[in-house]
């Protein structure tokens, strides 16, 4: 596949896994009869035994040089969905998704000193200023009923654990196939997560079965499918670019939160939001600077 016509696959990709984000992180929010650590423990295991059967059905093994490489990223990965999963239950859904949304700032010199990727000017200042369009939501929530410190505080230390397993993603997919990857790191999380879950007296009983529901569609479109198509995008689109589209998931969360959750959002608030929106239009119409370097072929999934 041509060079330009792998970037717009990717770019797709991501778009439409940070959608599915958006509208999973009101689908968490909405569960009530069970805590955060307990909806990532099942979020986990759920998504591990799925992921492991679709590899093992299509003939692949798990393998311990598959879980070694898949190992950084499964443990920031774990540690992600449980501090995420707690900002939501204890901050508005636009906090918590807009904080995670702030990570270009921490990716860019990451993106450029370790993969060789380099961002034109027109798209580096369209970056800060959909960075900025972020900070706008975060401050015109402040005051807001759903408003928590302990939440965003939450969420920037999931901000840090996303970071970490973007960067470890990108290394990954350099010897890993999607699926193969994506196996690994799940099991790894789980792995992490579910002996956390199970020492700290979590409670693992969801309330009724529309909690399961939800649970399980969190899981299968978001864990699953989110994750895959993100995953496969890291090898075709430069770290910084599938960064920036994910300032699309609190846009999604956010109307989301506010159709069925009757969440409050203040006028500057979606102000901010349509700056993010509009800046991202120029981000990924603008061709990179330097085309990312070409990674081996990974291995058959």
């Amino acid at each position: 596949m041509a060079t330009t016509s792998r970037r717009t696959a990717g770019i797709l990709a991501t778009s439409a896994g940070v959608s599915i984000w958006g509208a999973s992180s009101t689908m968490v929010k909405s569960i009530d009869g069970i805590d955060a650590t307990g909806i990532s423990f099942h979020r986990l295991v759920l998504g591990a035994i799925l992921l492991v059967t679709v590899h093992l059905v299509r003939g692949g093994r798990i393998t311990w040089s598959m879980l070694r490489i898949s190992a950084l990223g499964g443990v920031a990965f774990g540690l992600d969905i449980v501090l995420f999963f707690s900002a939501l239950r204890e901050t508005s859904v636009a906090n918590a998704t807009v904080i995670g949304a702030l990570q270009p700032i921490l990716l860019a010199p990451i993106g450029v000193r370790l993969f060789g990727e380099q961002l034109g000017k027109r798209v580096v200042v369209w970056s800060l200023v959909a960075v900025a369009g972020t900070a706008v939501v975060v401050l015109g929530a402040t005051g807001v009923p759903e408003w928590s410190l302990r939440g965003d505080l939450l969420a920037v230390g999931a901000l840090g654990s996303w970071t970490l397993y973007f960067v470890a993603s990108k290394q990954a997919r350099r010897q890993l196939g999607t699926l193969e990857y994506f196996t690994g790191l799940s099991v790894v999380a789980c792995a992490v997560v579910a002996p956390y879950a199970l020492v700290v007296g979590a409670d693992l009983s969801p309330a009724d079965a529309s909690d399961w529901v939800t649970i399980v569609l969190v899981t299968v479109f978001s864990g699953a499918l989110g994750h895959v198509l993100l995953n496969w995008s890291h090898e075709h689109v430069p770290l910084q670019i599938v960064s920036l589209l994910t300032l699309l998931v609190p846009v999604v969360a956010t109307i989301g939160a506010v159709t069925f959750l009757d969440e409050s959002v203040s006028a500057l608030q979606w102000f901010g939001m349509a700056v993010v929106v509009a800046s991202l239009a120029v981000v990924v119409l603008e061709r990179p600077a330097k085309e990312p370097r070409e990674v081996g072929e990974p291995v058959p999934t």
